[in-house]
């Protein structure tokens, strides 16, 4: 029960990590659909499918190479790249001793939630690209998307809404 606020904080970091690198695969997808030279449509397909492994530096590469962004999503994107690996591959091993303390569990978890914020400022940076071709090359509708998600989770075990 102790560590629990520390493994929601972690679950909802890894969501983000895995929403923001979903992303920028989506985003190269849409690039290739539309022609982008140097990049393979199908490739991305695969990466998308989980098919074809290619990490979110690779891809976040894939992206300043192919596309000409702006320092500040340069940077963002850097940062939260940076972020994210921490989140991913060390935040909860390199601070289990410190899990034990009620005092230093809190400054875990406002460690993490400084690093889900560096990977939700460059996330929320792309997101108007992914959307915006999302919705011209597909028409998906996000806001038609959001209220449906929000009704489903809304909804009470029994199938009724709140």
């Amino acid at each position: 029960m102790l560590l629990t606020p520390l493994f929601l904080e972690a679950g909802a970091a890894l969501y983000d990590c895995q929403g923001f690198e979903f992303g920028i695969g989506l985003l190269l997808f849409h690039l290739a659909r539309l022609g982008a030279r140097g990049l393979n449509a199908y490739r991305l397909r695969a990466i998308l499918d989980n098919d074809e492994k290619k990490t979110a530096g690779q891809l976040a590469s894939m992206l300043k190479s192919h596309l000409d962004v702006s320092e500040g999503i340069r940077e963002a994107l850097e940062d939260a790249l940076a972020a994210r690996n921490r989140l991913i591959h060390r935040i909860l091993i390199d601070n289990s001793e410190r899990m034990l303390d009620a005092t230093e569990r809190q400054r875990v978890i406002a460690e993490i939630r400084d690093l889900r914020r560096r990977v939700q400022r460059a996330d929320k940076m792309v997101r108007p690209f992914i959307e915006g071709l999302s919705a011209a090359i597909d028409g998906v509708d996000f806001e038609a998307l959001r209220s449906e998600a929000k009704d489903l989770l809304l909804r009470d075990p029994d199938g009724s809404s709140s």
